[in-house]
């Protein structure tokens, strides 16, 4: 396929209907523009994340913490309910606990 497209006197290309509609494209889609070495260039869909139809909804979760303070809260708290499980393994009657030993 074979398609051209007439740059105007405002620097604009028209994309070929066939183009937009075998891409998708709507109006007000961002097009990222890549020049190539040898003159020409090439074009593609700027494509949102699916992530980001939920950023909206999941901005209430964010309390400014670094990653590696969200980190070290959950490895806390996943030990926290380690301990917790073991504690109430150990109160139950007739539970029956096995050490092992490794040797080295």
């Amino acid at each position: 396929m074979n398609l051209t497209t007439t740059l105007t006197s405002k620097a604009q290309i028209t994309i070929p209907k066939p183009v937009r509609e075998r891409l998708g494209l709507k109006k007000g889609t961002k097009i990222d523009i890549f020049p190539i070495p040898d003159g020409s260039f090439v074009g593609r869909p700027r494509r949102k994340s699916n992530i980001m139809k939920f950023a909206g909804s999941l901005a209430h979760l964010d309390d400014g913490r670094s990653w590696k303070e969200i980190r070290e809260e959950t490895e806390r708290l996943a030990a926290q309910e380690l301990v917790s499980d073991y504690d109430k393994l150990t109160q139950r009657k007739n539970a029956k606990l096995y050490r092992i030993k490794f040797k080295k």
